[in-house]
């Protein structure tokens, strides 16, 4: 059998494509909610001290720099009836959606004390149980189909629907808060989006399959390690994502920028005047940056034939930080901020979704390597980046209320939360979030990528040899020139394991 016709080859069915989407669609429902809102519910709603709120974001994601990798090895060493990933989707959905749930309800009577313990609580349970399903989820598209062009569209089209669980919440809070009071709605919205988010990922262990099947000897730790030293492509592009988080500071910025700065604006359709304010205006705000994400997901796939990966992804750095160094020249209102938001949030779509498929490759590379695939520790990798980026994002953000001197909302005697005036000092650095350290955050995201090398032939070479130690040729014969790729490029041919170290 040729190396064209394996990788030619269909594996997924229409189920598992609509499994995977679907419960990638929950699981983004709730993490959506989660990184949109639950900063500014601790700071505004619950009115947890901000200081105590920055400390809990930063120990947190030192805690994700630690289970993310342990999970990694766990799945990398699991031997199952239902394979490697599966086993713990299939356990982990309910507490997935109480964890939610949990992350937003407010015991009434509580101290400032007793409210930081319990946001303490509650937000490592929501990390642990996030881990235990994150992990094996991202791990699922390398174990259910080994042809990598029909993984390249699986992924990409699966990322759209993803990311509209992830924009979602951006209705939902303002829907509620239409409805209920502000103490309740985030309470209300949350368990809705853990029981619908729950269940929706139910389908990544009940609608997919493994068919990538590892060897019968688990690896071990150490061995785990090892192959991540030698995966270059993964370290890039984790580095290049962690360096460059605050590319995606607006979103998490966006509600204070909302409250505090724009605070209000009237909007005119068919003759309707529309005030927005608070939640809505917030999401109106943001909007183009998750329309124009999703377009650059849809649209990344056909770039991908024209471009390599390196090539897509600094031309859409470059884009998206003249769109933030624009804004910054400009200055706040809300015409310039959701234009900015829009070219920035499209930049940021193609780069997010070809991010994924370079990671799910990255495990090829390793197999090419080694012979040995290891989705479990590779994921982990990716999740503890997506993890990590997030976190650094809340963590800054919250960290930065510190230092510009943020004020924070008051109770009324009636029991009525009351936002403060705040200082033109703290209003600025505000604006900062959202246009000069984007800017430095596109810039950074660049370093490690421009050393970016699976690409072009040497890809293409390295994915046509593995299709065909797949269907079984023997060595000599990999190629028809009979010349394998480690031959052809001897520069990275494969170390002893003992001798891997890790180098970005």
């Amino acid at each position: 059998m040729s190396s064209i016709a394996i990788e030619e080859k269909n594996y997924l069915t229409k189920g598992n494509k609509i499994s995977f989407a679907l419960s990638g669609f929950g699981q983004n429902l709730m993490g959506g909610l989660v990184n949109s809102f639950l900063l500014f519910f601790y700071t505004d709603i619950f009115r947890i001290d901000k200081g105590a709120v920055a400390i809990l974001m930063i120990v947190a994601r030192i805690w994700d720099a630690i289970n993310d990798p342990i999970m990694g090895t766990i799945v990398d060493k699991t031997r199952s009836r239902w394979g490697k990933m599966r086993p713990y989707l299939l356990f982990i959905f309910i507490p997935l959606g109480f964890s939610v749930a949990l992350l937003f309800i407010m015991p009434p009577g509580l101290s400032m004390t007793m409210k930081v313990v319990y946001a303490c609580i509650t937000f490592l349970i929501w990390d642990v149980v996030y881990t235990i399903c994150d992990v094996p989820f991202w791990g699922l598209p390398s174990t259910m189909t080994p042809n990598p062009k029909e993984r390249v569209k699986f992924i990409s089209h699966s990322r759209l629907v993803h990311s509209i669980g992830a924009v979602l919440p951006m209705a939902l809070i303002p829907l509620a808060t239409a409805l209920f009071p502000p103490e309740t709605a985030y309470t209300y919205t949350a368990i809705f989006v853990g029981i619908a988010g729950a269940a929706l990922f139910s389908l990544s262990f009940f609608g997919t399959k493994e068919r990538c099947v590892p060897r019968d000897k688990a690896p071990g730790l150490k061995d785990c390690l090892r192959f991540l030293g030698m995966n270059k492509p993964l370290q890039r592009v984790v580095l290049a994502n962690v360096m460059g988080f605050m590319r995606a500071l607006p979103i998490p910025a966006g509600m204070y920028i909302a409250v505090y700065i724009i605070k209000s604006a009237n909007i005119t359709i068919g003759g309707l005047s529309i005030n927005l304010s608070g939640t809505t205006l917030n999401t109106v705000m943001v909007a183009g940056w998750g329309v124009a994400g999703y377009i650059g997901m849809i649209v990344s796939p056909s770039m991908l034939k024209k471009l390599n990966f390196k090539q897509l992804f600094i031309g859409a750095t470059i884009v998206g930080a003249l769109a933030s160094a624009v804004l910054f020249i400009i200055g706040a209102s809300l015409a310039s901020i959701m234009i900015a938001l829009l070219v920035a949030g499209g930049a940021y779509g193609i780069v997010t979704n070809i991010n994924y498929i370079m990671i799910a490759e990255s495990i090829d590379f390793v197999e090419w390597k080694t012979g040995e695939r290891t989705e479990g520790v590779t994921i982990a990798f990716q999740t503890l980046m997506n993890k990590a980026m997030t976190g650094l994002q809340i963590g800054l953000v919250s960290a930065s209320l510190i230092v510009i001197k943020f004020v924070q909302p008051i109770e009324s005697a009636t029991g009525e939360i009351v936002t403060q005036q705040q200082s033109q000092f703290t209003l600025n650095g505000m604006f900062w979030l959202a246009s000069v350290l984007p800017v430095i955050g596109w810039v950074l995201s660049l370093i490690p990528i421009l050393n970016f090398k699976f690409i072009g032939k040497f890809r293409e070479d390295v994915l046509s040899e593995l299709a065909q130690r797949r269907a079984g040729k023997k060595e000599g014969e990999l190629l028809s020139n009979e010349t394998s790729v480690l031959d052809m490029y001897p520069t990275i041919a494969p170390k002893s394991l003992d001798e891997i170290k890790f180098k970005f």
